[in-house]
């Protein structure tokens, strides 16, 4: 769940992007896992969905601790970064410098997702 004002706007890093509605302080909380609201799927439930739900979240759900995890909302357009404005710690995205407004949202996807990221390396 997305604790900032987003909104979503072509990329330049890769097709949609995620970027700051209003000006994020370094140290702010930018996401977090809402259960009810945020899904969360086992190996064995993925496994269960129609192959539209599961090709649909290969694109936008993130594995985290052996779970797919797909957010609600603009979240799953938050690209990958090396130099990224946001880290993981404790079940947050936090702003790891100030993002001003209208900057892109990214993450260092090598925080949570090593298959994902994996992957998108191979695509480079």
């Amino acid at each position: 769940m997305l604790l900032v004002k987003t909104y979503i706007a072509p990329s330049q890093i890769h097709g949609i992007g995620l970027f700051a509605g209003e000006f994020i302080p370094k140290g702010k909380k930018v996401w977090r896992f809402e259960e009810g609201y945020d899904r969360c799927y086992s190996p064995k439930q993925f496994a269960k969905l129609p192959k539209a739900a599961r090709d649909f979240l290969n694109i936008y759900g993130y594995r985290v601790d052996g779970e797919i995890l797909f957010t609600v909302d603009h979240d799953h357009h938050i690209n990958h970064s090396d130099d990224a404005n946001t880290f993981w710690r404790n079940g947050y995205s936090i702003a790891c410098r100030n993002i001003p407004k209208g900057t892109e949202i990214t993450n260092n996807y090598r925080e949570f997702d090593a298959v994902l990221c994996a992957a998108f390396l191979k695509k480079m």
